[in-house]
């Protein structure tokens, strides 16, 4: 009798210790924190002579934990600081985001609606989008663009967006590294 009550005693205490177990992983405490992301914003001094350094990269605490994650990112360079602009107006919608397992390419898709902009502005919003994602995300090795779901030429008619964009580390004369945004060559060229 006295070991069956021992023995019921000891399962309901490795129960309850379990059902803490699992409650603590639970809580929010448990929760990842916001993960330090390099958000790509474009000078104001760049934009207003053509001059200098384009980019400069903000570091933002945001959770990338959810499925949505390249969006919350790209959601982010819409609120650049202060002394920064963006190039991800209000008026450009991104549709979605695909990345492909196997060629590791991001599929950014933008609505054709209110996409419009000179040949600068083109040029920096595919750059500050490649850049962003490909400083942050392991898995992204380029990043292609589609308008309304399909493959296009051009997003505002002045760059060409029917090959891949990479991201090319260099560094300069002070031996600082930089990159550029490169379109991807396909590998049947001779």
């Amino acid at each position: 009798m006295r070991t069956k009550r021992t023995a019921i005693i000891v399962l309901v205490a490795c129960l309850t210790v379990m059902v803490a177990t699992i409650a603590a992983g639970c809580s929010k405490d448990a929760e990842e924190e916001p993960a330090e992301i390099q958000l790509s914003f474009v000078t104001e001094a760049y934009v207003l002579t053509g001059q200098g350094e384009p980019f400069v990269e903000e570091g933002r605490a945001l959770d990338t934990s959810g499925d949505d994650a390249y969006m919350v990112v790209l959601d982010a360079l819409r609120e650049p600081p202060e002394g920064m602009t963006t190039v991800l107006k209000e008026e450009y919608k991104i549709l979605s985001v695909r990345v492909s397992t196997i060629g590791r390419s991001a599929m950014v898709d933008l609505a054709s609606e209110g996409l419009s902009g000179g040949s600068m502005e083109e040029e920096l919003l595919i750059s500050q989008i490649v850049r962003t994602l490909m400083l942050n995300f392991q898995d992204i090795g380029s990043v292609q663009f589609t308008v309304d779901g399909f493959m296009t030429d051009t997003l505002m008619g002045h760059l060409g967006v029917d090959r891949p964009f990479t991201l090319e580390p260099y560094e300069d004369a002070d031996g600082t590294v930089k990159y550029s945004v490169e379109v991807v060559e396909s590998s049947g060229s001779s």
